[in-house]
């Protein structure tokens, strides 16, 4: 699985999370079970130890008649003897009365902490490792008449013991009953528990693993694809769309590139349609220029007239890369706009102006509805003068004979700037495009006018439209009104 991927990091994370989970669920796990195991057999060890108090107070002045511990001892007869064993099996019976997982065992000391023996002297004796650790709790207790529980290791094993005070209860010299087990079945016991709760956490670590594996999987494979798709966009193929299930967070992500796609496709075509048209362009005046030139050269044209005819393509020239570069800087963010406030109405007569001598040679009436009242706007004179004379150059191409501009207010803060003519309309089918950067109409130029037009006019926050009227086509413009 190769790194700084989606599925990778899912992986990671999740990888991440699960260590995270088995570590935490194990720690708790076992304080839980350790707390829960010492509480239990502290309790098992009250009830063994309190059980064996009972018996050896109930039993011990028959037992100990004989003993150590009511000097000075009689002779030990048989009868004493069977007490004594008797005593033992009634104490090692009291040890086994609850079921626990503990091996429990005792202790009988006397006053002077000494380990009282009532059985002969081959009964059992406890290390003495375990006795001093006893003596030494009992000495360093400061009320040695309450109960006391004690922790101690012995050998690598762990132990637990109670120590009960009966001085107190008895008259024939017992001082204290010590009850002790060894932990280590306790211990193998929440080791095994531990074992299994492991190979559980495991098992469930592995499903969840191939689980987080196939859902990054799945989570991944549209991004795989829409790669594809992408490099084929990168590659200018255009034309596919992008066809797949995706989730709703990713929808709209793949609608965008289809629309990027479509919009780069049309973008594409216009701009090859362009290309050719202004090779085209490009062609005419400069084969003109150069048949002229040549004709000058071998004296076969008159020169005025080949100088006219050179100086008039090279206009031709100039004003087509003037345009090129205009539109080139409009797009980049070094151009600046220049705004003041100025006055709408008389805007709107300088744009006229400069274009009166094209339409009168053309038969083209331009007429201007102004309001009778003072309409200022904030903008950069020159972008916008050269928006509206190229939308008024259009229209004197495609018109009749009459161009008609009107002006009115709307909504208080925009002004509307309306400009028709009476020539045939737009087609239906180009209406959509007449703004497109390079779209080239009948009797079009370049296909750069409007859309300068467009950029212009947007970069002033206003908007423009084109739509056909019962007389011919119709534009309209919308500026904000300068609120100073």
């Amino acid at each position: 699985m190769k790194r700084n991927t989606i599925k990778w990091r899912i992986f990671k994370y999740n990888l991440v999370l699960i260590i995270m989970l088995i570590t935490l669920a194990t720690i708790i796990f076992n304080i839980a079970v350790r707390l829960y195991i010492e509480k239990d057999v502290v309790n098992q060890l009250n009830k063994i130890a309190s059980n064996t108090e009972h018996t050896a107070l109930q039993h011990g002045p028959d037992a100990f008649t004989g003993s150590e511990m009511m000097p000075p001892p009689p002779p030990l007869d048989p009868k004493n003897n069977n007490d004594i064993l008797k005593f033992y099996f009634k104490l090692d019976r009291s040890l086994k009365e609850s079921l626990t997982v503990l091996n429990a065992d005792y202790i009988l000391l006397d006053k002077s902490k000494n380990i009282v023996t009532p059985s002969p002297k081959d009964s059992f004796t406890p290390p003495t490792d375990l006795l001093h650790q006893i003596t030494d709790e009992i000495n360093k207790s400061k009320n040695p008449d309450n109960e006391t529980y004690l922790n101690f290791y012995l050998s690598g094993t762990k132990y637990i013991a109670i120590i009960k005070p009966v001085s107190t209860k008895n008259s024939f010299g017992l001082g204290w009953i010590v009850i002790y087990s060894s932990l280590e079945k306790v211990i193998q016991l929440q080791f095994g528990i531990n074992i299994i709760l492991f190979v559980i956490l495991i098992f469930s670590a592995i499903i969840i693993l191939i689980f987080s594996s196939l859902i990054s999987k799945k989570i991944s494979a549209p991004f795989s694809s829409l790669n594809k798709h992408i490099r084929a966009i990168a590659e200018r193929n255009f034309g596919t769309k992008i066809h797949m299930p995706v989730d709703d967070e990713l929808r709209e992500f793949v609608n965008n590139i289809n629309i990027m796609s479509e919009k780069l496709e049309t973008y594409d075509k216009a701009q090859k349609t362009f290309l050719q048209n202004v090779s085209h362009e490009f062609r005419t005046p400069l084969m003109s220029i150069q048949s002229y030139a040549e004709g000058i050269k071998y004296d076969v044209i008159d020169n005025n007239t080949g100088v006219n005819v050179i100086l008039d393509e090279t206009k031709r020239l100039t004003h087509l890369v003037e345009d090129l570069l205009y539109l080139s800087r409009l797009d980049t963010i070094e151009e600046s706009y220049h705004c003041v406030n100025l006055d709408f109405n008389e805007l709107i007569n300088n744009c006229i102006d400069r274009l009166s001598g094209i339409a009168m040679q053309s038969n083209i009436k331009i007429t201007n509805d102004n309001l009778n009242k003072n309409i200022e706007i904030y903008a950069d004179e020159e972008k916008l003068c050269r928006a509206i004379t190229n939308i008024l150059s259009n229209c004197i191409r495609y018109a009749d004979s009459v161009i008609m501009l009107t002006t009115k207010i709307i909504a208080n803060d925009k002004v509307e700037l309306t400009i028709s003519d009476d020539g045939p309309g737009f087609d239906p089918k180009e209406i959509e495009n007449i703004f497109q950067r390079f779209y080239k109409g009948k009797k079009g130029n370049f296909g750069l006018g409007l859309s300068i037009s467009k950029n212009v006019i947007e970069k002033h926050n206003g908007k423009i439209k084109a739509e056909n009227s019962e007389f011919g086509a119709v534009f309209i413009i919308e500026l904000p009104i300068s609120s100073s």
